[in-house]
């Protein structure tokens, strides 16, 4: 009876132990600390949309990380550590452990928009889990605008409203968001089919853009008062790259690169290392001026 009992459950057992193994990769990257997440979203005239995501991680240990590409996704492309890849199998990327991780990744989705009566509808559920810091940015197209009046225009609250003359922006900074998290949109157009001409409309559309979305601003913002600010964590800067943060700060923000060397006492090459990895990080932005570089400092850090 029990060598029956054996050999029964036996090989049940074995298949149970090759499917948590086999499952073993996704708990990883489902768990992986994303310490900085940012979505860009820019919705077109025609209601599809061009998605720019960038993603900094630092694992501990080896580990595949799924790259939640959506499904109907054209003009992928795909940039980890600065390098363009080639292929990602299934959307999984091995992440290099002890290491800051950056993963671009920016695709076209030609049927997102969800069209309800004269209402155009974008949602989008967060699917990273485990984010840190999180910017989500959406861009409305030219001369659409949302209803003021309707609460279940913007969900969440967004933490900003704003206009760069031609088109709504809709803005969260979320520490720690909760997964999963829907953000949706509801917005319409702002003119029809009068038969005025097109030189009138888009002046007159670009105005009630920025009436609305000051409007919008400004009625958000009572709810809103605590404005979030996103810092980048210390933990993530070495001790050179935190001395050359600081200067930059103390000198108002900005530095030649020349200064850096004759106030740290870095070789030249040692300078020019920590400045290219303060790039990768997105803490700092380097114009050339002459034979030398403006370095401006764009992120503050969270000491």
């Amino acid at each position: 009876m029990n060598n029956k009992f054996k050999f029964i459950f036996g090989p049940f057992l074995l298949v149970l132990m090759i499917l948590f193994l086999s499952f073993n990769p996704l708990i990883a990257w489902d768990n992986v600390e994303i310490t900085y997440l940012k979505i860009d979203v820019e919705i077109m005239e025609d209601h599809s949309l061009k998605e720019s995501v960038d993603i900094l991680v630092n694992p501990k240990s080896d580990t595949d990380f799924d790259l939640h590409l959506p499904k109907g996704y054209t003009n992928l492309e795909v940039l980890y550590n600065n390098q363009i890849l080639e292929s990602a199998p299934n959307g999984i990327i091995c992440l290099i452990p002890n290491e800051l991780n950056s993963i671009k990744i920016s695709y076209t989705l030609p049927e997102a928009i969800e069209i309800k009566n004269k209402d155009y509808v974008y949602m989008k559920e967060l699917v990273y889990s485990n984010v840190k810091n999180l910017i989500f940015r959406i861009k409305l197209p030219q001369a659409y605008g949302i209803d003021s009046d309707d609460v279940s225009t913007i969900i969440p609250e967004p933490s900003y409203l704003q206009s760069d003359g031609k088109r709504i922006i809709v803005l969260w900074e979320m520490k720690s968001p909760n997964t999963p998290t829907i953000f949706k949109i509801k917005y319409n157009s702002l003119v029809n089919n009068s038969g005025l001409g097109s030189n009138f409309i888009i002046p007159l559309g670009t105005v009630l853009i920025l009436i609305i979305a000051i409007g919008l601003f400004t009625y958000f913002r009572q709810f809103n008062s605590k404005e979030i600010e996103i810092k980048i964590p210390s933990s993530l800067l070495t001790e050179d790259e935190m001395a050359i943060c600081d200067i930059i700060k103390n000198e108002g923000g900005k530095i030649k690169q020349k200064k850096l060397s004759n106030m740290t006492g870095f070789s030249k090459a040692k300078i020019t290392k920590i400045l290219t990895n303060l790039e990768k990080k997105e803490l700092i932005e380097r114009e050339p001026v002459g034979c030398t570089f403006i370095i401006t400092l764009k992120k503050k850090i969270d000491h």
